[in-house]
């Protein structure tokens, strides 16, 4: 298409690769014995079939409101998740640009049924207004996990472990509890990039593999564990405040020579920040006697993995994150001042929005569809930045 050869060749070939290496996550890991030897995460996801003739309009139903008629507490959760909000602007500014082959990559995590595939292809064509309400924009929702063949699956009993199918007497043909729900490697699909893509060594989200050297797996404790506690259908992240600093030990001192901040990596079962897109900055700025930071003696430590795709292939610049148990910090000799600012910075979506984005507003045709998205997108990626332990400290 015309638009192909006007973008960033180098842009869109990081997509493309991506979304290529994507369809072979799965693969990969079933051949390795890791994720699913039945074969619940083949993807792309095989098309659903036909339903039952006797199940109602709802139990025949794909749409997560449809779901949240009798599962009303978990569909109130997922709304509130990146999980929800999987396809979004940032996403289908791209997808809009993709062939389907290259889209249908991108999708198996964004938008992972094959009806998700069929209803975007069948609505693109006719802008993205068309989308509002698509089944596709639903995202990673309810289908997507737990509907295979129109047969539904579950973890484990609660408190007796039990597992194996229900009554089939019950609402949409019962359904089937397996352990695979309670395993990293049901998530890990989507959050273990395959070594095809591997950057320095290291596949460009590498969750699963940095999980199995942890503290967190020697004591069982499972990506499900702090990202759906008690069930809950959250997911919280690298975007939420208080689950990152749920996973941190900040820790300020001041001497007479300056201040010392650190921050240690003692609760998150994985490296902080797991994948390539965030970037995390501590900040230590000196202040004036009315409290203005003197800009001339701000410091700041990086905490990210910052790679590029140049030339056709993937480089890493710096990988300076923190795996279970490390720390960071920085530190600032008083200058003259007797007070210090410190606080950490979290970037959530640094990559997208000062790479990506840009980029692609700088080629992308102005006034249409993909253009808009990714303008709303730009505009989302700067607002979701915050900050964490803040401190002032008076010289002693």
């Amino acid at each position: 298409m015309e638009f192909r050869h006007r973008k960033s060749v180098a842009l869109i070939t990081a997509v493309a690769a991506i979304a290529a290496a994507l369809t072979m996550i799965a693969a990969a890991q079933m051949a390795s014995g890791v994720a699913d030897s039945g074969g619940y995460w083949r993807q792309p996801l095989k098309p659903q079939g036909t339903p039952p003739k006797k199940w109602t309009a709802i139990e025949r139903s794909l749409a997560p409101a449809d779901c949240g008629q009798c599962h009303a507490e978990q569909f109130a959760q997922w709304q509130t998740s990146r999980h929800a909000h999987a396809f979004s602007p940032g996403l289908l500014g791209q997808l809009l640009v993709l062939d389907a082959a290259e889209a249908a990559g991108c999708l198996q995590c964004h938008a992972p049924l094959a009806e998700q595939r069929a209803a975007f292809e069948a609505a693109r064509g006719l802008g993205a207004e068309a989308l509002n309400g698509n089944l596709a924009a639903a995202g990673n929702s309810c289908g997507g996990c737990h509907v295979r063949l129109y047969r539904h699956f579950a973890p484990p009993q609660r408190g007796t472990g039990a597992t194996g199918g229900s009554a089939q007497s019950t609402p949409h043909g019962g359904f089937m509890r397996t352990v695979l729900f309670e395993r990293p490697e049901f998530c890990s699909v989507c959050h273990q990039f395959p070594v095809s893509l591997a950057v320095n060594g290291k596949p460009l989200e590498n969750t699963l593999v940095e999980w199995q050297a942890s503290p967190q797996a020697a004591q069982n404790v499972a990506c499900q564990t702090c990202h759906m506690p008690d069930r809950r259908h959250l997911w919280r992240g690298i975007h939420d405040p208080q689950m990152v600093a749920s996973g941190l030990t900040p820790h300020v001192t001041a001497s007479a020579e300056g201040v010392r901040f650190t921050i240690t990596n003692t609760g998150i079962g994985h490296a902080f920040p797991t994948y390539a897109a965030p970037k995390v900055v501590m900040h230590a700025v000196a202040l004036d006697a009315a409290g203005v930071p003197r800009p001339e003696t701000a410091r700041s430590t990086t905490i990210a993995r910052e790679v590029r795709y140049r030339e056709n292939r993937w480089v890493e610049l710096s990988d300076t994150r923190l795996l279970p148990g490390q720390t960071a910090a920085v530190e600032l000799g008083w200058d003259g001042s007797t007070r210090i600012r410190t606080w950490l910075e979290v970037i959530p979506d640094y990559y997208y929005g000062h790479d990506v984005f840009p980029e692609q507003l700088a080629s992308l045709p102005p006034g249409g569809d993909a253009q808009r998205l990714i303008m709303k997108a730009s505009a989302d990626a700067a607002a979701s930045s915050f900050r964490l332990f803040e401190s002032e400290l008076q010289k002693p």
